[in-house]
């Protein structure tokens, strides 16, 4: 027969019973936050998250994942993955995880209704409780389409950039911070006969002469104080060629400033060196030629007078003793020789003077364009008064040139005016004007005019519209004219038409002078 408990052994059972129910109370406290936690989690979590039972059926799933299947909470609970899911991979995936091991499937997935589209990652893993009993499976879904749509954004941009480098006319090369190239196009290794791999991890120096690594070393200090200016170097190629380049390079820095390295763009003006060196032999080959054709032109005037001046003062003495004394072919005769005498020394010294201009007289100097001019009008008094020209001009500019030159400019451009008159008194204006970067200077008459097609052949040396007699003169007057626009960087040409009148325009760059 058992003993009954005492009241001290019934006082401490019921008191052990309330710690016991108040253990259990604070337990099931803790496993209502604890599932309320993992269902907040679960619902809110930016990831779509499934639980499967061990055959692969859909037990539970949150919102998230409905959005990511397109399909409605009660079509999906109950669906078997391995057995009912059309899109293989991810059944694979499934059946994976059920198998014990890890499941991943990557790739794009359709919705059920089939009109959306979505690039899907999704983690399929297997369930144990903590005894090792097997409870089924978990994925975890994550819609990776903007992620993949910028993936291939910067594929796409790196295959356009890939492509303009690639097919560039110029050489690219970009260098680390400690100066090893790490990168060059194939025109660059085209340029220089190497390899990339020949090329790539060397230092720039090593495909440069001592002399260039010079000019890179000063380069560099230049750069460091922020000058990129675009400089030429010359690069040794791999059988012993010498390349002349422009580099044009520009620092890398990363997101916080610190230097990375650089990139060069390299184009290559080897042609146009060579070109260039062409063309100043032709300059200097054209310098002399001309210097021997105008130093022949002033030898050959020069000399040519006196022998001319014994023959005019021979045929002279002849006319004035024996004229009327032969018959009168003999006094035609010796005309004409006295007067070809006299064309010839007119021709000879007009010769003399073309050869001599930018030779004699021709330093730039500060010049009033107005005194000038009228320093051209007392030299042409004379012919202004016997043909009562009238002269007026606006205002004109002060300018760097040679003012004996652009004095005789004048004189030449308004003797001309004067000479080709009308039947009415000469009426010539001078004016100027700033057009953009040069000065278009006008000479404007009330002459004769000539016909627009000869408009080229009047600058012509010895060339006129006019025969011999008609109007004085050799024709060498505008083509001084033209050679000393020419000589201060100018042009000049002239509009006319028969009886009336003519324009001659010439221009001086604002180089030449000062506003």
């Amino acid at each position: 027969m058992s003993r009954k408990p005492t009241y001290e052994e019934l006082e401490q059972r019921i008191e052990q019973l309330e710690k016991e129910k108040h253990l259990w109370l604070l337990t099931e406290e803790a496993l209502l936050q604890s599932e309320e936690r993992y269902r907040m989690i679960f619902n809110h979590s930016p990831l779509g998250i499934v639980h499967f039972d061990q055959e692969g059926v859909i037990l539970d799933c949150n919102d998230h994942f409905l959005e990511i299947m397109g399909a409605p909470r009660e079509r999906v609970l109950g669906f078997n993955m391995v057995t009912s899911a059309q899109n293989m991979a991810m059944r694979s995936a499934v059946q994976t995880a059920l198998d014990g091991e890890l499941g991943v499937y990557d790739g794009e997935y359709r919705s059920v209704t089939g009109d959306k589209s979505t690039q899907l990652r999704a983690i399929y893993n297997c369930l144990t409780s903590e005894e090792g009993k097997f409870l089924g499976a978990v994925g975890l879904f994550e819609d990776i389409s903007e992620t993949r749509r910028a993936e291939e954004a910067l594929k796409a941009s790196e295959q356009r950039y890939r492509t303009l480098v690639e097919t560039m006319n110029e050489g690219v090369l970009i260098r680390n911070e400690k100066d090893r190239i790490t990168y060059v196009n194939q025109r660059l290794c085209q340029m220089w006969g190497y390899s990339r791999d020949e090329i790539c991890d060397h230092s720039s120096t090593d495909f440069l002469d001592e002399d260039n690594q010079i000019i890179l070393k000063e380069q560099r200090i230049k750069r460091q104080e922020g000058d990129h200016t675009p400089y030429e170097i010359t690069w040794t190629a791999k059988d012993g060629r010498k390349i002349a380049t422009i580099m044009s390079p520009r620092p890398i820095f990363d997101d916080q400033g610190a230097f990375k390295g650089s990139f060069g763009i390299i184009t290559d003006i080897t042609n146009r060196k060579q070109a260039e060196e062409a063309l100043s032999r032709q300059a200097k080959e054209l310098e002399r030629s001309n210097a021997e054709l105008e130093q022949f032109a002033y030898v050959a005037s020069h000399d040519m007078q006196e022998p001319l001046r014994m023959i005019a003062s021979y045929v002279q003495l002849l006319a004035r003793r024996y004229k009327g004394k032969l018959d009168q072919d003999a006094d035609d005769f010796i005309a004409y020789a006295v007067d070809g005498s006299k064309r010839m020394q007119t021709m000879i010294n007009d010769l003399l003077a073309y050869s001599r201009v930018g030779r004699i007289n021709g330093e730039a100097e500060s010049t009033d364009c107005q005194k000038i001019l009228e320093w051209a009008l007392g030299n042409l008094g004379t012919a202004i008064e016997e043909n009562q020209a009238t002269i007026t001009h606006g205002k004109l500019p002060t300018l760097v040139v040679s003012g004996g030159l652009i004095g005789l400019l004048f004189q030449n451009l308004i003797g001309n005016a004067i000479k080709f008159h009308g039947k009415e008194p000469p009426q010539i204006h001078i004016s100027a004007k700033l057009e953009g970067k040069e000065w278009l200077f006008a000479v404007r008459d009330n002459g004769i005019g000539f016909d627009p097609q000869y408009t080229d052949r009047i600058f012509t040396i010895f060339q006129r519209l006019h025969g011999v007699g008609v109007y004085p003169g050799t024709g060498i007057g505008l083509a001084i004219c033209k050679k000393i626009v020419e000589y201060h960087g100018g042009k000049i040409w002239a509009e006319s038409a028969l009886e009336k009148g003519t324009t001659f325009y010439f221009t001086i760059p604002v180089t030449q002078g000062n506003q």
